[in-house]
């Protein structure tokens, strides 16, 4: 191992530091994840050498199982973050690993690497009048430590970047995943509320352009588990995390609410709060409110007023709301029917006690769209598969939700969802795209899918990988849009990687289909057989221009570029 002074890597006009966790191009930071930042490391550290896979996984992942998916999802990232679209920097070879191409000089640190003081005063601090308000400077808890002792925790600390100094630049929005409250009320029955209570804030937090949201799924594989604030901030992409707990009594709400930074575990908000159930919207408000204050520098009033929550004519409608949702959040194999059902009822609930209640008819309108998109046989419900009439019901109300309140992203997303299936793509679009606009952290992989279906694959590239930053924990779908994007501006390499990282992982045989067309361009033509060969053997009717009609690629350039090579692989026309 080279001596910790010299640990400054320099390549294509990049600088690596692997004690600060920085890169940088010129004067510019570059933001990697922290896995993806140890990937780049573990590459440039063996320059010109190449590295399985198998060294990768267990050098950045010890004694943690994952699949390559998570391994082809950091190398994208360090590509698209080096600009290296073209693999010059770093390399594929097929079923062996990576191989970093570029030539490395490795450069002593600039200055005393070891001295506090010298920390301290580089080029690179956050002036005082820059620090954001409410938000201790770490820095001061370290000014004395003498260079022996910064020595050893430098050694000892594989952790730097968590608890570096306030001098090390930080990305322009600081990150937040509210992670689920604890239901202290002794009875599992009560999941939904303290559930719905973390989904509510973070939704209203997720509307200010200043802060990066963790989206909702990410957050709850975490619930009900002991993880320390560290590594929930590593594993979410997360500065900050929002903690809480409630309990509720028949007539009052007890809540308790802590910003934590994830690094230290620093505490740098906390309240306690005890109110009549009528005034929890009003709690919710001020817990976004304090944040909000903390962690960003200048507010918008627009934005507070929009993250508000708007009084209810009746709080049950929101109760039943709550419980529509927790039903629709778990829907087990073999219950689909059952699970639909139950959630409609509970909305059309919700709806009786609040008719305007815009949230609880955007849930009524998924229901029918589920209840359309996926067969639930031997259950009642399943008579609504592939009826006009269902979808058009669901178009309805989700219309009416968005009529109702025209802010609210998730109607938006489902009636856009609704209409790429009523073959409209272009309304479909404009309905998502103005669910970013009110809230610029909400994300749906469809989106993806919708814009890679219509001769956007560009912009679905982006899209795709902002999802991945926002949704850690992110579907293969989500993964598979992201390799047909590349396929279709012929990144075939690039492609390869992320659908097979997938091709296990998904029911359906997509990803083969896919995998036939890739290897039929890079030239792989018995992998590009053998694929065909599987996906006629999963469906032995498939043709070129059903599957065409199925994906309803809009672009002709596209569809001739997927013909084409399924053509090649020998699939029939």
């Amino acid at each position: 191992m080279d001596n910790v002074a010299y640990r400054v890597f320099r390549f294509e006009g990049f600088t690596l530091d692997v004690l600060r966790r920085v890169v940088r191009h010129g004067e510019r930071d570059i933001e990697l994840r922290p896995k993806s930042f140890d990937v780049l490391c573990c590459l440039v550290e063996r320059a010109g050498q190449l590295v399985t896979k198998e060294e990768i996984l267990e050098t950045v992942w010890p004694n943690v199982v994952v699949g390559d998916e998570s391994l082809a999802r950091c190398v994208s990232d360090v590509r698209q973050a080096l600009g290296d679209s073209q693999q010059k920097i770093i390399k594929t070879l097929p079923r062996r690993g990576y191989l970093f191409a570029a030539p490395v000089s490795k450069a002593a640190t600039d200055g005393p690497i070891l001295s506090a003081g010298a920390l301290e005063g580089s080029g690179t601090s956050r002036p005082a009048s820059q620090a954001r308000p409410g938000v201790p400077r770490t820095w001061s808890a370290w000014r004395n430590v003498t260079g022996a002792a910064l020595l050893l925790l430098l050694i000892g600390a594989s952790t730097w970047f968590w608890f570096r100094p306030s001098g090390i630049p930080l990305p322009d929005r600081p990150s937040i995943a509210v992670l689920p409250f604890v239901n202290m009320s002794g009875e599992a029955q009560q999941d939904y509320f303290s559930d719905g209570i973390s989904e509510d804030l973070a939704t209203s937090l997720s509307k200010f352009t200043d802060l990066l949201v963790i989206a909702r799924d990410s957050a709850f594989k975490f619930k009900g588990k002991h993880v320390p604030p560290k590594q929930l901030g590593q594993e979410l992409g997360a500065r900050y995390l929002l903690l809480g707990s409630t309990r509720r009594d028949p007539e009052r709400i007890r809540l308790t609410a802590q910003l934590v930074d994830a690094a230290s575990g620093a505490q740098l908000w906390s309240e306690r709060y005890d109110a009549g159930l009528s005034g929890l919207f009003a709690v919710q408000d001020e817990i976004v409110q304090k944040i909000v204050v903390t962690l960003v520098a200048q507010l918008s009033r627009s934005e507070l007023d929009r993250a508000l929550r708007k009084p209810l004519a009746d709080l049950a409608a929101h109760d039943y709301y709550l419980r529509g949702n927790a039903l629709m959040y778990d829907i087990l194999p073999g219950k689909h029917g059952e699970t639909i059902a139950s959630a409609r009822a509970l909305y059309e609930q919700a709806v009786a006690a609040d008719p305007r209640y815009a949230p609880a008819i955007q849930g009524l309108a998924l229901t029918y769209f589920r209840s359309w998109v996926h067969p639930s046989p031997g259950h009642p419900i399943g008579g609504e598969f592939q009826q006009q009439a269902v979808l058009d019901r669901a178009e309805s109300l989700a219309r009416k939700a968005v009529a109702l309140d025209n802010t609210l992203a998730k109607a938006r997303a489902t009636l856009g969802w609704i209409l790429y299936w009523q073959e409209r793509p272009l309304e479909a679009m404009s309905q998502f795209e103005r669910a970013f606009e009110f809230n610029p952290n909400f994300v749906d992989a469809r989106f993806g899918g919708l814009l890679v279906h219509n001769g956007r694959a560009p912009e679905a590239i982006d899209y795709l990988e902002r999802v991945m930053r926002l949704e850690p924990f992110y579907s293969p779908i989500c993964t598979y849009y992201l390799g047909m994007a590349h396929f279709f501006v012929g990144r075939y390499e690039e492609a390869n990687e992320l659908i097979r990282s997938v091709s296990a992982r998904m029911p359906d045989h997509r990803p083969k289909v896919l995998l036939a067309a890739i290897a039929a361009y890079l030239g792989h033509g018995e992998q590009a057989h053998e694929a065909a060969a599987e996906v006629l053997r999963v469906d032995p009717q498939f043709t070129i221009a059903q599957w065409l009609k199925f994906l309803r690629i809009s672009k002709e350039h596209d569809a001739q570029r997927l013909a084409n090579g399924l053509r090649k692989a020998g699939l029939p026309e």
